[in-house]
């Protein structure tokens, strides 16, 4: 194999310190937080399976530590439902454009981080909501739990980012957090085992992807035992709260950054945005209200 360097696989390779980070501290995020400097500077071709080899050895690890705490049965469940769209996901990742992929992804993520840091940010410190727990399960949390589940299938198979998606449906299934941590690692080595084989014979590893591995791997290595180590000094959720607001700027701008805007659809765009944001604003101003007086 020649070996072949580029700057911008240090760049990506210093993005993984910071996805790594965040995976060693909360068991998930690496490759959704690195997807948009990925993608963006090595392109998609490249970039979705460099996601998913990079991930590979500190997922084994991980799996391998806390074997005795996987729930085994949800497992078997959750890949059960995503492998269709495992299928599906790996057709569709070769009949997409790179510009298209680059605005679903960007679409996907911007979407993940509002509706967290809704969850983590504006339901505790603005609405003041600090009960989540909801007794009654109707059947539209279901249908809307096992179609994440089905959708992040598809997300995961294209673009190697179908964690949060997947992690709703988990949440739920699997209440322990120590069990849910070591549950989601072993799903990531099943599906990205899966998908780097399927990548491998499609002919993805090319010298420079595999020069770009050999760069990146030290730097997600740093990251990944930095954030073991902090794992108990850290505030999970004000972490949380930090990783969605980054997660946010970085999937709006390779949204943005993407579409073809045109004058019209950039006025149309800010119009229905300032509605949205003004409607939301007043929504949440009404559940806080509601919520200090009860209180």
């Amino acid at each position: 194999m020649d070996f072949i360097f580029k700057f911008d696989y240090v760049l990506v390779g210093l993005m993984q310190v910071v996805g790594f980070f965040v995976q060693g501290t909360t068991g998930f995020g690496c490759t959704v937080i690195a997807a948009a400097v990925t993608n963006g500077l090595l392109g998609t071709t490249m970039g979705v399976p460099y996601g998913t080899a990079i991930t590979i050895p500190f997922l084994c690890w991980l799996a391998i530590k806390g074997r005795e705490d996987i729930s085994w049965k949800d497992l078997a469940k959750i890949v059960a439902l995503c492998a269709p769209g495992i299928f599906i996901g790996q057709y569709l990742f070769y009949q997409i454009s790179p510009q298209t992929a680059k605005i679903l992804i960007g679409a996907m993520v911007t979407v993940i981080a509002v509706m967290n840091l809704h969850k983590h940010v504006v339901k505790p410190l603005i609405i003041k909501d600090i009960d989540e727990d909801e007794a009654v399960d109707t059947l539209l949390k279901k249908v809307f739990r096992y179609g994440c589940l089905i959708l992040g299938g598809i997300v995961h198979g294209a673009f190697n980012i179908g964690g949060p998606l997947i992690t709703v449906y988990t949440l739920e299934a699997v209440q322990d957090k120590k069990k849910f941590r070591n549950t989601m690692t072993m799903l990531w080595v099943v599906l990205n085992s899966w998908n780097m084989f399927n990548q491998y014979q499609n002919g993805a590893f090319t010298s420079e992807l595999n020069s770009a591995l050999l760069i990146g791997l030290p730097m997600a290595g740093i990251g990944f035992y930095f954030g073991m180590r902090f794992l108990e000094k850290i505030n999970r959720e004000q972490f949380l709260r930090i990783v969605y607001v980054v997660l946010l700027i970085i999937g709006a701008n390779m949204l943005l950054s993407n579409i073809p805007w045109t004058a019209n659809m950039q006025l149309a765009t800010l119009l229905s945005t300032a509605v949205m944001i003004a409607g939301y604003t007043i929504n949440v101003m009404k559940k806080r209200k509601l919520n200090l007086q009860a209180h």
